[in-house]
């Protein structure tokens, strides 16, 4: 570490026999300068700066002016007593070394106090003194000094007579004794010099005190002067100068000066740099923190941590040496080096294509192959002599290990100088005929050498009597022949054809191909426009193309590894593409360059390897860049979004846009969020003796219900066909002649409302043996989606045995839900024998059945696809199945499986089969037809008796649009109506210049907020699992209590029920860390994109969004306030209650005897009072019972005034607490008791 040793000063004039005296001087001035003069620590002169400069100057505080007073014995007055050390005295030596006195500081100046009757020469010393500022470290490295101990000397000067940065006077003659010198001025004139000269002789003639005359010659070579003289004798005028001390033996005739004055004695510092820091030149300095980078756009996931062994140590492997080659021959455009292009068969025999056309356009391919040639075989010559070294025995001496090092090295630069070409040969592995060979041992992959049969034979000849002739160089000859662009031609043909010039032609394919690098570059530029996603714009190219048009793209891997970034290697067992990592063509045995770890996966293509993260980033730009119209076009509205999110691989039904508005106007409809959903659904075709489910319908659990009133739905959408389908059956008759059966019968007539559309048409046919005893209207159940089907019985007062209700319910994109419904009475056999205590029922086909009421079903099937198949068995005191609210809501959002009321699906819902609708994935085949209903305690229907019986039954993926009901509230949530149809309502039709007619927009519609969410939450799945589980309801039932007791309150009671009511249904835990998990895979880039991609002044929420559920909502307790009626105990005040009597309605007045609460209007008469001691009334007088119960407390009217009781309580007498204050009393504390009457007297006079 470089530190300052030593600080000394030099005095340059000692003279003892003359008086010193303190004289102020400051520096500044501009024919002051300072001299630099850097020697070593043995005083040898390494360096001098005659104009030193790098320092800064301090300049002297202004003072006020000099008191002039006259040092004497006695203390002066303190001029400034603001000034620092202003009073203070300093005993040092003062003037001529006396010490008898003291230096008094006046605030201004010091004066010498002195403590003798006479003092000897006394002076003032100054409090502000010019200073320097300099960094003598910096002074040293910036003139190459870093190392070592070094004196820095400064001549701090004043130059005379000429201000001159040059020596203006030459040394004409030196005396014998060298004390003597006759010194001329040879570029100025004698008018000048004497004028010049004359000046400085009065100015050390004129002076109070001895001035010194300081000859410097520059190289710290300063010579004082006593004396000196003006000689106008000579024809060139002269000054003649005394020293004090003789000349050194360096100071000749001609040697130059210049005539200074110090300002102060020089002054030394010694400085110790420290030993040297050897500095790697190869080593790039990184760059300082760049804290003007946009974090909100250009953030990225940092690279994971590693400790110092990790980042120092690598294996020279291959991929090394191919990572090192990526970096250093990168190439922009990358290019498809066996891509040939296609031709149509009759032009094949004039148009050859061939594969060297994509990147050779100048140049020749013939010589490519053989440079490359060339290279393997060095490559081979450098392993060959590592491996003579590897199979010494003996000790290897280290100028045999450093001869290894060598080859290395030259092995490492040849990998490293190879072209993109040369990668694609050396590279690529697999099956490509236009690469090197390589062995295709799967433990141990290799270039084949060079002298091996199977490349003499790829690589071949072009002259036709080698008998390798043909292969890749024939054709590139023929390439070479046909291609017109090549510089050769340029050249004579007789140059050419002479052998002589051979050397001449290969430097014409070496320009060449430097050309058509430039060439391939240019040739991708034509392509920018070019939206074909595999020869369009160069994926190398797209990044700088869609910044050309506004889109700034993100990449998600810009802090990976660099082998899986460029290569797409780097596998845990050190495998690429199945097979090890090879000694130098692919990789390396035991490489620890670069291992992921266990749990970590690489995006895998073929057998050729990974694909490096870095092409799968440009992927995602090309289909920016590729769908960048529509983006435009789009930007800011839902559809933008959703294609933003699918050029990055996001399904809409993974991500979606969440949009924010108000609570809805009308308290009878909710507010729903549309968005995209993905499930699974049963496919399949039933024979004849098949079914899709089958479950028992009763049990021992069932019977204990008690529940007459059953409900069962379920998802179809069949596969058009001309044959009915049977839908559903409920056994349990004698002989069948009860059982109940639902089909699906195809319409077969005409077009009902358009053209060709009777083939969607058909309708639901109930059977009871072979008749049908009730039916629906044709409906569209072949329109291709899902149609929500339900047949239930319900209690009816008009039949001893109820009703059974059947239809279909569907809603389509705009939430308009279409239903077909029908009923029929039903027998008692039919309610006792099927729908209460019925053996089985079946879906999607029935079992056949000898009985001879089956001879109509048992032979129908179904062909199609079946999903949520649930049995609601209703509480007994419930009449009704589910209701068309419900219904509708369950069409809405398929997957609701809550009933009437939010308790329904915990206590109602016995069986649920999903049948896929709780899947996400199609490799999940294996068929579960197990109950999911809520309460998993109980299995009310056996899972033993649950089959199914339908060969080649699949899941197939379903994509639907599904409207979520939102839990409607005061404030913000979820919706998907911001754009709504409005129009114009005049109340009554009437116009009025009067009055307002016309209904606000905002008293129709629900207030918009700017809220966006494109996010992943763990939440969102919980609300979602809420809804289908409790239904739909309104959070303001829970939440909205007036009560005083719920305002109070801590927490929402209503809620808190309702919350412990659904999670009693949720038997585990939610595991937030596998959703968190699962979501890391998603590109984080997606969300820097739809930060550019919405409206400035939308609030987006954008990643990963941790928030409560719907049923988590916490609350501030609030302190009901107290009011004061008004003021008492002042006479003429009272609490007073106005109202207004209607005569033509009634009322009524009725006073009150042994206490109660009353408000009473009366006139007594003065000083009359009655037995009881109240006083008598008179005139018009009554009583209003104002008794109530407001809310849930009881309610009082207070009378007025309070008169507190002193006496004897009555027997009536009730205390009551108050808080009313007595009197005016605006603060204070408030009376504990007051009277209150128990009886009144009333009087009504008309």
């Amino acid at each position: 570490m470089s530190k300052i040793t030593n600080i000394s000063s030099e005095q340059i004039l000692k003279i003892d026999s003359i008086q010193s005296k303190v004289i102020k001087k400051t520096f500044g001035r501009e024919e002051d300068n300072v001299e630099l003069h850097i020697y070593d620590i043995n005083d040898n002169l390494l360096y001098s700066e005659n104009e030193f400069t790098d320092f800064i100057l301090d300049e002297p505080n202004e003072s006020s002016p000099s008191t002039n007073i006259t040092p004497t014995g006695k203390e002066p007055t303190i001029v400034n007593p603001e000034a620092k050390g202003a009073g203070d005295r300093e005993y040092i030596p003062g003037p001529n070394g006396s010490t008898d006195g003291y230096y008094f500081n006046t605030g201004d100046q010091m004066v010498w106090v002195t403590t003798l009757k006479e003092s000897p020469a006394m002076g003032i010393l100054p409090l502000d003194l010019s200073s320097i500022k300099m960094d003598p470290v910096k002074v040293l490295n910036d003139r190459a000094y870093i190392a070592g101990k070094y004196k820095i000397k400064l001549n701090i000067q004043r130059n005379k007579i000429f201000d001159s940065q040059d020596n203006p006077f030459s040394v004409k003659e030196i005396s014998p004794s060298r004390r003597e010198i006759r010194s001329i001025t040879p570029n100025i004139s004698n008018l000048l010099f004497d004028k010049s000269v004359s000046s400085f002789i009065s100015e050390i003639e004129t002076s109070s005190y001895f001035k010194d005359i300081l000859l410097s010659f520059g190289n710290n070579i300063n010579i004082i002067g006593i004396n000196v003289l003006l000689n106008k004798n000579s024809n060139k005028h002269e000054l003649l100068i005394k020293t004090l001390d003789p000349l050194p033996s360096s100071i000749t005739n001609n040697s130059t000066f210049k005539i200074a004055e110090s300002i102060i004695d020089p002054i030394t510092i010694t400085v110790d740099l420290g030993e040297p820091e050897f500095l790697d030149e190869s080593v790039i300095p990184l760059q300082g923190p760049n804290f003007k980078i946009n974090v909100r756009t250009e953030n990225s996931i940092p690279s994971s941590y590693k400790n110092y062994n990790e980042l120092l140590e690598y294996n020279f492997t291959s991929s090394y040496h191919h990572l090192l080659n990526q970096l250093e021959n990168k190439e922009v455009p990358q290019i498809n080096y066996d891509y040939i292009r296609p031709i149509s068969s009759s032009t094949e025999t004039i148009d050859t294509p061939y594969h060297f056309e994509n990147f050779i356009h100048f140049g020749s391919a013939t010589e490519r192959l053989k440079n490359f040639e060339y290279k393997v075989s060095l490559i081979e010559l450098y392993d060959s002599q590592n491996g003579d070294i590897d199979n010494i025995t003996s000790t290897i001496p280290n100028v045999v290990l450093n001869n290894r090092q060598i080859l290395n090295k030259k092995k490492e630069k040849i990998i490293k100088g190879f072209d993109g070409y040369e990668q694609f040969l050396y590279y690529e592995t697999g099956s490509n005929n236009f690469t090197w060979p390589k062995s295709t041992d799967a433990n141990n992959p290799h270039l084949y050498p060079t002298t091996s049969s199977i490349v003499r034979t790829w690589l071949g000849s072009e002259i036709s009597s080698n008998p390798y002739y043909g292969g890749q160089l024939l054709s590139a000859s023929l390439f070479d022949f046909q291609n017109e662009y090549g510089l050769i031609n340029l050249i004579p043909k007789h140059i050419v054809d002479n052998s002589d010039n051979d050397f001449y032609g290969t430097f014409t394919h070496m320009i060449g191909q430097h050309f058509d690098h430039i060439w391939t570059h240019i040739k991708h530029l034509t392509k920018l426009n070019d939206t074909h996603h595999t020869s369009g714009v160069s994926k190398d190219l797209v990044y700088f193309t869609l910044k050309s048009l506004g889109i700034e793209p993100f990449d998600q891997f810009e802090n990976d590894n660099l082998i899986e970034y460029i290569l797409g290697e780097g596998n845990s067992d050190n495998l690429v593409g199945g097979a090890p990592i090879g000694n130098w063509s692919i990789g390396g045995n035991n490489s620890n360059f670069y291992n992921t770890t266990f749990n970590e996966t690489l995006v895998t293509a073929s057998n050729a390897g990974s694909i490096p993260k870095g092409d799968i980033t440009k992927e995602i730009w090309k289909r920016l860049y590729h769908n960048a119209p529509y983006l435009l076009k789009t930007k800011g509205t839902e559809r933008g979004l959703r294609a933003l999110m699918s050029c990055y691989g996001v399904p809409s039904t993974v991500l979606n846009v969440k949009e924010y508005g108000g609570p809805v106007k009308d308290k009878t409809n909710y507010k729903t969020f549309s968005y995209d959903k993905s499930s699974l659904a049963l496919f399949g075709s039933s024979s004849a003796n098949g079914y899709f489910l089958k479950t028992d319908w009763s049990s021992s659990l069932t019977q204990n219900l008690n529940s007459d009133v059953k409900t069962v739905a379920f998802r179809i959408n069949p596969k058009r066909s001309n044959k009915q389908y049977h839908l559903f059956s409920l056994s349990g008759s004698n002989n069948g002649n009860a059982d109940t059966h639902l089909v699906l019968t195809p319409h077969v007539g005409s077009d009902i409302s358009s053209s060709n559309d009777s083939i969607k048409y058909g309708k639901l046919d109930v059977y009871t043996g072979s008749a049908v005893i009730a039916s629906t209207s044709n409906f569209p159940i072949y329109n291709g989606d899902f149609w929500n089907i339900f047949m239930g019985r319900e209690t009816n007062n008009d039949t001893d045995h109820g009703t059974i209700k059947f239809g279909a319910y569907q809603s389509n994109h705009l939430k308009n839900v279409s239903y077909y419904t029908s009923s029929l009475d039903i027998s008692s056999t039919t309610l006792e024998e099927v729908w209460k205590n019925g053996s089985h029922a079946y879906f999607g086909g029935v079992k056949q059945n000898i009985l001879t009421h089956y001879d109509v079903v048992d032979r129908l099937s179904y062909t199609g696809s079946f999903q949520e198949i649930k049995y609601y068995f209703h509480s007994a005191s419930t009449a009704d199945i589910l209701n068309p609210k419900t219904l509708k809501i369950q069409a809405l959002d398929p997957f609701i499986y809550a009933g009437n009321t939010t308790s329904s699906a915990y206590d109602e819902l016995i069986f649920r089969a999903p049948l896929g609708s709780n899947l996400v994935c199609e490799l999940d085949q294996t068929i579960d037809s197990s109950s999911s209903h809520p309460n998993l305690d109980i299995h009310y229907i056996p899972t033993a008796s649950i089959s199914s019986s339908v060969e080649g039954a699949k899941y197939i993926e379903v994509l639907e649009v599904h409207h979520l009901p939102t839990p409607d509230t005061v404030g913000i949530s979820m919706t998907s109506e911001k754009v709504r149809m409005d129009e114009g309502s005049i109340d009554d039709d009437i116009l009025s210049v009067n009055r307002r007619s016309e209904v606000s927009v905002l008293d129709r519609q629900p207030q918009d907020f700017e809220d966006l969410g494109v996010f992943f939450s763990p939440t969102t799945e919980i609300n979602e699992q809420i809804i289908y589980n409790m239904g739909a309801f309104r959070l303001d039932d829970y939440i909205g209590s007036p009560l005083p007791s719920a305002q109070t309150a801590s927490l929402y009671t209503d809620l808190k029920h309702l919350r412990k009511d659904y999670f009693k249904r949720v038997k585990q835990k939610f595991n937030y860390w596998d959703y968190i998990k699962t979501i890391q895979y998603i590109d984080h880039t997606l969300f820097k994109m739809i930060e550019q991609w919405v409206p400035m002044k939308s609030n987006l929420k954008t990643g990963l969004l941790i928030e409560p559920h719907y049923l988590e909502r916490t609350k501030f307790a609030r302190e009901l306030p107290f009011i004061d009626d008004g003021q008492t105990m002042i006479s003429g005040s009272y609490n007073t209650f106005e109202f207004t009597i209607d005569p033509e309605k009634n009322f009524t007045l009725r006073g009150t005897s042994g206490g109660g609460n009353v408000t009473t209007t009366n006139n007594f008469i003065n000083g009359i009072s009655q037995s009881n001691g109240l006083r008598l009334e008179q005139g018009t007088n009554f009583t209003i019972n104002v008794t109530d119960y407001i809310l849930d407390e009881e309610q009082h009217g207070a009378q007025a005034p309070i008169k507190p009781y002193t006496g004897t309580k009555p027997d009536n007498y009730i205390a009551h607490n108050s808080s009313t204050l007595l009197g005016n009393i605006m603060k204070g504390r408030s009376s504990k008791k007051y009277y209150k009457f128990g009886q009144y007297t009333n009087k009504i006079n008309s």
